[in-house]
Parts: C-alpha cells; sequence; structure tokens
C-alpha cells in the first residue's frame, strides 16, 4: 500500500481487474485531439506522465447499465462508448479552451482509467488533464502518501503548464489527493471528490477484506509495518501524510461529495466528516446499490450530478455531425 503500485505485485495484480475496459481506453487514445505528454518536476524530483485533451467535439457519448446478479446485488455494470473517427473529429469542430479541468486517479489505476471522462468534459470547453499520480502508471516515484505528496506533485505540474485556475475532479485516492490540492493552492475553482480515502491507517484494514486471500494475508501481516515506513521515508507521520479530514477543513469554497451505498472502503460515515468540514454549502450525494469501483464505472449515474455542480448542460453533441461520419465503438 506504500510502496509505488507500478513497482508492485500487488497493484499489478489489482490493475488486473479492470483488463476488459483496457481494450476500450486503447480506443480512446488513439483519437485525435488525445495526447500523452511527460514532464519532470524539479522541485518534487519525479517524472510525471500526463494525458492533455484539449476542448473539441469528439462525438463521445457513453452509457452504462448495472447487471444484477441472481443474489439481488450489481455483478457489474455494463459500458458503451462509441466516438467518431477523424477527419470528423478534427479542428473545424474545435471549442474554444474555457476552463481547466484535472482528473485523478484510483489507488493502482493509471490515467487512461479517466479517458471516458475526460472526452465527456472536454465536450463542455474544457482543456482536461490527466496525471499519472506518482508511482502509478509512467510517472516515476518509489512510494505513495495518499494525499500529501500527490497533492504537492499535481500542483508542481499546474505550475509548469501555467495554469491559473483549475478544478478538480478525484476518485478514490485521487478524492484525497484533490482535497490536499484545493486545501493549499488557492487556483482550485470546483471540487469533486468521489469515494474518498480517509487515512492510510484506516485504508489498510479495509483494503485487505476486499481483496483476494493471499492480498488481504498479505496487507494485514505487513500493515503495521507500511506505517512505519512512511514514517521512515517521508519525514512525515502517516497521519499528516494521508488523513483527508485536516485538508477537508482548510476549504473554504463548496466541495461536492459522491459515494456509494454499500461501499466499504468510502461509507457514509467518512463522507459526512468530510461533508461537514470547510464550506456550509458544500454537497453530499449518495448513489444507492453501488459499490467503491462500481461508482465510477457507471458514468451515466453520476455524470448528471458532476456537470450540474461544474455549471454544465448536458447536450447531444452527435447532431454536430454529418451522417458520413463513422463512429468506433466500445461494448462491455
Amino acid at each position: 500500500m506504500v510502496r509505488a503500485p507500478n513497482k508492485s505485485l500487488i497493484g499489478y495484480e489489482l490493475s488486473r481487474q479492470f483488463s476488459p475496459y483496457n481494450s476500450g481506453h486503447d480506443g480512446l487514445l488513439s483519437i485525435d485531439g488525445v495526447k500523452q505528454k511527460s514532464i519532470h518536476l524539479p522541485s518534487r524530483g519525479i517524472d510525471v506522465s500526463f494525458i492533455e485533451i484539449e476542448p473539441n467535439n469528439y462525438g463521445f457519448d457513453y452509457l452504462t447499465k448495472p447487471v444484477i446478479h441472481e443474489s439481488g446485488k450489481i455483478w457489474r455494470i455494463a459500458t458503451h462508448w462509441k466516438w467518431l473517427e477523424a477527419p470528423c473529429n478534427n479542428s473545424s469542430q474545435k471549442l474554444p479552451p474555457q476552463k481547466t479541468l484535472v482528473l485523478l486517479h484510483g489507488w493502482g489505476r493509471n490515467k487512461n482509467s479517466l479517458l471516458n471522462y475526460g472526452l465527456a468534459l472536454s465536450q463542455h470547453g474544457y482543456r482536461v488533464i490527466i496525471p499519472d499520480l506518482r508511482g502509478h502508471g509512467n510517472s516515476t516515484g518509489n512510494w505513495v502518501s495518499f494525499g500529501a505528496e500527490e497533492g504537492q506533485d499535481v500542483s508542481a505540474l499546474m505550475d509548469l503548464l501555467k495554469i491559473e485556475t483549475f478544478d478538480i475532479l478525484g476518485f478514490s485516492l485521487g478524492a484525497s489527493v484533490g482535497l490536499h490540492i484545493a486545501s493549499v493552492d488557492d487556483r482550485v475553482n470546483h471540487l469533486v471528490v468521489i469515494a474518498p480515502m480517509h487515512s492510510l491507517e484506516q485504508t489498510i484494514p479495509k483494503f485487505a477484506k476486499q481483496s483476494p486471500k493471499w492480498i488481504s494475508d498479505l496487507v494485514l501481516h505487513y500493515q503495521y509495518k507500511a506505517l512505519k515506513l512512511v514514517n521512515n521515508i517521508s519525514g512525515y507521520t502517516y497521519e499528516v501524510t494521508s488523513d483527508a479530514v485536516s485538508p477537508a477543513q482548510l476549504i473554504t469554497k463548496p466541495v461536492l461529495f459522491i459515494y456509494g451505498g454499500i461501499d466499504n472502503m468510502s461509507n457514509y460515515e467518512l463522507n459526512y466528516l468530510l461533508f461537514k468540514q470547510g464550506s456550509t454549502q458544500n454537497k453530499l450525494k449518495k448513489f444507492e446499490g453501488l459499490r467503491h469501483t462500481h461508482l465510477l464505472l457507471h458514468q451515466s449515474a453520476i455524470m448528471p450530478t458532476i456537470n450540474q455542480w461544474l455549471g454544465l448542460t448536458d447536450s447531444n453533441r452527435s447532431n454536430l455531425f454529418n451522417n458520413d461520419c463513422i463512429y468506433k465503438s466500445f461494448n462491455y
């Protein structure tokens, strides 16, 4: 849980849970206007890999539906994406950039996992930046802090890209990172926090309970050594490094908190605690029947709430294209 997921066996094994979506993400990466970049952050001592999506009418559309198991619970989220081939999404359809949005992924995931959100939001005029957090994807870094260090990394990235103001949408680990950024970086305007982590101390046992037995046994055996390791290599105590409540207290702007009704990693008690910090205009939104991973995968369910919070209106941008345009698609 502390070692960089892109260098650990556990990180690799967990990433395989989402392998059915990899081909879909690979298709989205091929879209003209989706650029993969890398930059060195001298002040942080790491290289950060990120995706930049320019504002454009990509014809990207999505539909997600829960598939119900015979037990009556959601088994998985069925996904349908479609997008336009070039030249239908070329420069003639480009939109003037109006705002910058930073998307932050969860533990063990990478920047590709948020491409579907990035494309949807870029069609509203956002310049979208999706970084691999330290120790994830193609970014360097030997350990993760569950919030504080990653937040400083993202702020340093915004400095180098000369971005004056930006919005943030973060999921799980990325949600906690977003809280840390917004607590110290005045450039953040809107913040959407989806299923945040509380602290490393509380996350480790929760993570273990929801993992395969061999991972669970390994994590629980080493959890206290992991916490001690954080102290040794970061110079922080783990409470300071990964606590989500402390930064939430410092945020003066309203925050949207989203959580799943049966999410044991980020439950009602945690989200309500965070919701009560900071601004009295914070909003707390619950989605019934959704577990931790299903929450983000069910884009059709949560996107209207996100759009409303960001001041966006839904529109069918497919009508902007002529009948000669060819769509690609992904179904799972």
